[in-house]
């Protein structure tokens, strides 16, 4: 019957350690209590520890709080980060304050929060703890009134290769998916990096710094945890700190105890956010040879990083710095297509609006305002004398006289109106939804402000609406400001 059982065992163990693991778990109390019994079975106990070597599994069990198993294997990878499996009390204290353990906080939020659940689950966590890449399961088991908690972990570093390959894979989605928005955010950006390595234990911390023309030095992204988000931070020309060491002189920079080398070369120190001891490794931003900023990977220990995970950083800081290099590509030739577009609708010289483009918007103006059965004013402007102005000061000055009116118009005006050059030192303004005494009141309000400039017009008004045609519009509001003009010079 021994024998029976010993090889059942072994065939469920090759198949599937985990579940052999609960399944030895709940009948645990009982397995001790025959083992004291019949001491054959010692040899099981035996088998089950030589098993989970083998395939590198560490197991600790809790049956209702209280240690019923624990290995060597478990133990190890405790001792990586420091902790006693054994100790209630540290454990306690771990999980009353996740956010001192950054490494695991993830891992001991998601415990605390389902202490009191009265059904069975499992997570699994992927970590890297002292330089080795191991999965961490947490599971729980309802069986009876005995509630089985068990933590499994298995060194997993000769996946890396794929779990590196996985990474950079969903790295492209993420900045594929960022860089697609009309509004790209870096701080969202961050956030989605820093949560793809936080949840393969690769960091603790992440940020993005970006120089800026001013020699400040702004984190649009920086994060600890949830409760401790630092982003937005700015630091002037005079705070020599670790991220612009690595700007200016371009290198990076591998920081294996934030605590032993918080001085660097030539003055520059460490500037430390919190307290804890940390291994940090900055990297430079750099494209058409220009330093724009850097990133930084930090997790709590110290010397965390191992050289493949290293290499995966520099891939990281690669794809970052080609998407804000595209980015910058992105604007250069928004900025050019803006530009041209705006060349073809504005006058070269003042600013102001085409005669074409003022064309097209009158005539949509003028459709609405019938539509709509609204007002719509236009006023044609003449510059007085400009003729003698370019005569006696150049053509220079005359040049300079229209800039500032159009200046001084558009400064007036809402942004719905439009100033147009209709040619020469003659403009046109076009205020829809104003009705004839409003549109006066503007004009007046130019008038005041170019009397400072030493510049007076002559102008025509009419409410296009009532009109039937553009050029209608124009004969009819060039007449008027012909007749200003006369009596003027009369």
């Amino acid at each position: 019957m021994e024998e029976g059982l010993l090889l059942a065992f072994l065939i469920v163990v090759s198949s599937a350690v985990v579940l052999l693991t609960v399944l030895f778990v709940i009948q645990h109390k009982k397995v001790r209590k025959i083992q004291r019994e019949n001491e054959d079975l010692n040899n099981l106990l035996g088998v089950f520890d030589a098993i989970s070597n083998i395939y590198q599994y560490g197991i600790v069990t809790w049956i209702n709080d209280e240690l019923a198993y624990i290995n060597s294997k478990i133990i190890e990878h405790a001792n990586l980060l420091g902790l006693d499996l054994k100790s209630r009390e540290q454990i306690q204290r771990m999980l009353d304050n996740p956010e001192n353990y950054l490494t695991i906080y993830d891992i001991l939020k998601d415990i605390r929060e389902h202490q009191d659940i009265d059904s069975d689950y499992t997570r699994t966590w992927n970590k890297e703890i002292g330089k080795k890449y191991v999965e961490i399961t947490y599971l729980v088991r309802i069986q009876g009134d005995k509630k089985i908690r068990a933590i499994i972990t298995k060194d997993s570093s000769f996946e890396y290769q794929n779990i590196e390959r996985q990474i950079l894979s969903e790295l492209i989605n993420i900045i594929s998916s960022e860089l697609s928005k009309s509004d790209v955010s870096i701080k969202n950006l961050g956030e989605s990096i820093r949560k793809l390595l936080l949840s393969h234990g690769l960091i603790d911390t992440f940020g993005i710094a970006f120089l800026e023309p001013n020699g400040y030095i702004y984190y649009p992204y920086f994060k600890y945890v949830d409760d401790d988000d630092k982003s937005g931070m700015r630091f002037g020309p005079e705070v020599k700190n670790l991220t612009r060491y690595v700007i200016d002189k371009n290198i990076k920079l591998h920081i294996r105890n934030s605590e032993k080398e918080q001085l660097l070369p030539e003055g520059y120190s460490l500037y430390k956010i919190r307290g804890e001891l940390f291994t940090i490794y900055a990297v430079p931003i750099a494209y058409r040879s220009i330093v724009r900023g850097a990133v930084l990977f930090e997790k709590q220990g110290e010397d965390q990083f191992s050289d493949i995970t290293l290499n995966l950083f520099d891939k990281v800081v690669n794809m970052i710095t080609l998407a804000f290099s595209f980015l910058d590509v992105l604007r250069e030739v928004d900025e050019e297509r803006r530009k041209l577009f705006e060349l073809s609708i504005k006058d070269y010289l003042t600013g102001a609006y085409s005669r074409r483009f003022l064309e097209q918007y009158l005539e949509k103006e003028l459709f609405k305002s019938k539509r709509m059965k609204t007002p719509l004013s236009v006023v044609f402007i003449d510059i007085n004398d400009f003729k003698k102005i370019n005569d006696i000061y150049g053509h220079v000055y005359g040049d300079n006289a229209l800039k500032m009116f159009v200046k001084i118009v558009n400064e007036t005006i809402r942004s719905m109106d439009l100033i147009a050059r209709y040619g020469g030192d003659e403009f046109v303004i076009v205020l829809p939804e104003t009705v004839l005494e409003n549109a006066q009141k503007v004009i007046e309000r130019i008038i005041d402000r170019l009397k400072e400039e030493n510049i007076t017009i002559s102008y025509g008004i009419i409410d296009a609406s009532e009109y039937g045609s553009i050029d209608d519009i124009y004969k009819t509001v060039d007449e008027k400001m012909y007749e200003m003009k006369k009596r003027k010079n009369l």
